[in-house]
């Protein structure tokens, strides 16, 4: 008996370490650094995606990016212990470092339409943030941001919903397309064929679900594409048994692309664990995350 007894204690101990974290680990923000490097997109159809996970950031790239981002996603500022003056502080330290071009969101301001006031106002500091530092603040929607309908409040970033615009690269002046996405959420969702650019300027691509990239048009897949919507999981099961049965539509993730940075295709792809939580307020072994990424040609 006294084995049985010490044998429960330990258990109990080791799920109320579990619940304690899950709760204290939304707390934690890992400020990361991504280095995303071009290779010769592949023209594979949607049956033959071919996925290579990459180290976030090579130890060979030593030279300066031609371009630098500071991007976040998923902030669900219903529960995200993430407070936008820490993101803040972040932008300002990555910004100090070496100057950024851009801060980009990439979507889920928060998780149900009627919080949209405090999702508003958490992108209204960061707007506030990156005016002071002179950085543009960019953004897309994402699949719980496309009921937010009313014309009365604004995210404070500048749209690239459909849109694209051009950036020049610091090493040798080669003009960059900077596109994205609009999410339609994922009840009667629409994916594009195409990105909003016709160029042959190299492309990089904002979009919400990492999924939308095998929807494109083999001939308008971008060189690099920014992502988020997976939370890394969010709560890491073995096996990803938390995409196998509870998120079996996502197909990126169940062939392994969930978070971190991957050669897709041959399109270079990062994708963010975000910021914030979605219906559940916790994470396990899926911290907070906001990324520096440099984008070499």
């Amino acid at each position: 008996m006294e084995k049985i007894y010490a044998v429960s204690a330990l258990l109990s101990a080791l799920i109320l370490i579990y619940i304690l974290w899950c709760f204290i680990e939304p707390f934690i923000l890992v400020l990361d650094r991504a280095v995303l490097k071009r290779s010769s997109v592949d023209s594979s159809s949607e049956d033959k995606i071919s996925i290579r996970k990459l180290p976030m950031a090579s130890n060979d790239v030593t030279v300066s990016p031609d371009l630098r981002f500071f991007f976040f996603s998923d902030t669900h500022a219903e529960w995200c212990p993430v407070t936008s003056k820490r993101l803040c502080n972040a932008i300002r330290k990555a910004h100090g470092n070496t100057p950024l071009d851009a801060v980009i969101f990439g979507g889920d301001i928060v998780t149900h339409p009627h919080n949209i006031r405090r999702g508003c106002k958490y992108l209204a500091n960061i707007r506030k943030c990156c005016e002071e530092l002179g950085i543009p603040f960019y953004g897309i929607t994402g699949n719980h941001d496309h009921e937010f309908e009313d014309p009365s409040f604004t995210p404070g970033f500048i749209s690239l919903d459909n849109k694209s615009i051009t950036f020049i690269s610091h090493k040798d002046g080669t003009k960059i397309r900077l596109a994205g996405l609009t999410d339609s959420g994922r009840k009667n969702r629409v994916w594009y064929k195409r990105i909003p650019y016709e160029g042959t300027d190299p492309v990089i691509l904002a979009v919400h679900d990492p999924d939308a990239f095998i929807h494109l048009d083999t001939d308008s897949r971008p060189d690099f594409m920014l992502s988020g919507h997976l939370h890394g999981g969010q709560m890491k099961f073995p096996f990803r048994i938390e995409f196998c049965v509870l998120r079996r539509s996502d197909k990126l993730p169940n062939m392994g692309a969930v978070q971190g940075v991957f050669n897709i295709n041959g399109t270079s792809v990062f994708i963010s664990r975000g910021l914030g939580c979605g219906i559940l307020p916790f994470r396990f072994l899926s911290l907070p995350e906001a990324t520096v990424v440099d984008i070499h040609l």
